[in-house]
């Protein structure tokens, strides 16, 4: 049995305001768990509020620890890795006193492509149990991230993997080929009766106006999202008010941003701001339609949102624009093709508003209830060792 799972976190694990992918299959795990916070360069701070060998660690629960690293010293300034040696020890030395000497033999190690040069630790540590998960087509992203770089480091982590995952059919495809070796497609999940059971209050700034319909999309806003499409939607639909949810992040370009802008204008917008992830589902429950649109891209074409599978979770119609919908969600939500635009998408889902479906809730909230985080880390913790007996499940 696997014991332990040790994650090289995509972000630190109190960022407030939205959860990602290495932080949800983290709380999926049943046993002991430790997060590794992304490194901080020395060169990138200010101040020395940092180590430089310790990494300092925390307890959040019974069986969960989080570890923040010392300050990474750029190669260039540590040529012989003295420095990077010694951090790697210690937290060899660290993880065999939580764990025991024996923990590279029951510890499964979890890291995304989002943290692609966390191989020199993972290297210098050695663990035998790998998932690599690849969650989003980052080098489409307007990161300026090095393509070449990038790419070596994706795969020599991938050569060291007990498998690799990608969300996506098209994500697989494209990693497969970089990485010339196979993948297994694993969508993502949701923390399925957390979104379909919160409190029964509404949450300030939601209650209802009349006969408004409140209209949400809850997510960060940023390069990914139609905000044309938002646009097109306050100003047909006058009985409409629409309630962002989110952190703002980085814009796709100036004409994306004055977009953005013109949303936040608008009259009929509410910018809730970032909403913390034990309160988002009672926001979303109080909603009456969940937009996810998307602007059609590489990106998009090769993503799989966290937000579908928690829009599902909460039963409430949805219209999705600009990311890929497989067959079995097609009928669950209200989407796009060359004959259905947006609006006319949105329509459809205002008949529903009208004319409440039970059965449609029902069928949505079960669909989430067969992708959740759960089933996720049991079927990529067997994909890693098929004969092990397994111990997954919500680590609370």
């Amino acid at each position: 049995m696997f014991k332990n799972w040790l994650t090289f976190g995509m972000s630190a694990y109190h960022t407030p305001g939205f959860q990602d992918t290495s932080r949800l299959m983290t709380r999926a795990f049943h046993g002991e768990v430790v997060y590794m916070e992304p490194a901080r360069s020395l060169l990138h701070k200010k101040n020395f509020d940092g180590t430089l060998w310790h990494w300092k660690s925390w307890e959040i629960g019974e069986h969960n620890t989080v570890v923040t690293p010392p300050l990474s010293v750029p190669k260039r300034l540590d040529i012989l890795s003295i420095a990077f040696k010694r951090q790697i020890k210690n937290l060899d030395d660290q993880l065999s006193h939580h764990w025991g000497n024996d923990w590279r033999n029951e510890t499964v190690v979890y890291v995304t492509n989002w943290t692609p040069y966390q191989y020199r630790i993972i290297e210098r540590l050695n663990p035998k149990y790998i998932i690599f998960d690849c969650v989003d087509d980052v080098l489409s992203f307007p990161y300026g991230w090095n393509r070449e770089e990038v790419v070596t480091a994706w795969r020599r982590l991938a050569s060291r993997s007990s498998c690799v995952l990608a969300v996506s059919p098209t994500l697989r495809d494209q990693m497969e080929t970089l990485l010339n070796r196979p993948v297994l497609l694993s969508p993502n999940g949701v923390e399925a009766e957390l979104f379909m059971n919160p409190s029964s209050e509404v949450p300030t700034g939601l209650e209802r106006n009349g006969n408004q319909i409140r209209v949400g999309f809850a997510g960060t806003l940023n390069h990914w999202i139609d905000f044309d499409a938002m646009l097109s939607i306050v100003d047909t639909f006058p009985e409409v008010t629409l309630f962002l949810l989110g952190k703002e992040g980085q814009m796709a370009s100036e004409r994306h941003a004055q977009s953005y802008r013109r949303v936040l204008e608008h009259e009929n917008v509410r910018y809730l701001g970032a909403v913390p992830y034990e309160h988002l589902p009672g926001h979303l429950q109080a909603l009456d339609i969940l937009l996810l649109p998307r602007i059609p891209s590489k990106a998009s074409a090769s993503s799989n949102p966290l937000k579908l599978f928690e829009y599902l979770a909460v039963g409430k119609p949805i219209v999705v624009d600009g990311v890929p919908i497989t067959s079995d969600v097609n009928r669950l939500v209200y989407t796009t093709n060359e004959k259905v635009t947006f609006q006319d998408a949105f329509r459809n889902a205002m008949v529903e508003v009208r004319n409440p479906s039970k059965s449609k809730v029902r069928d949505r909230q079960a669909y989430a209830l067969t992708r959740t985080w759960e089933q996720r880390v049991n079927r990529a913790v067997t994909s890693v060792l098929p004969t092990h007996t397994l111990s997954v499940g919500a680590n609370q």
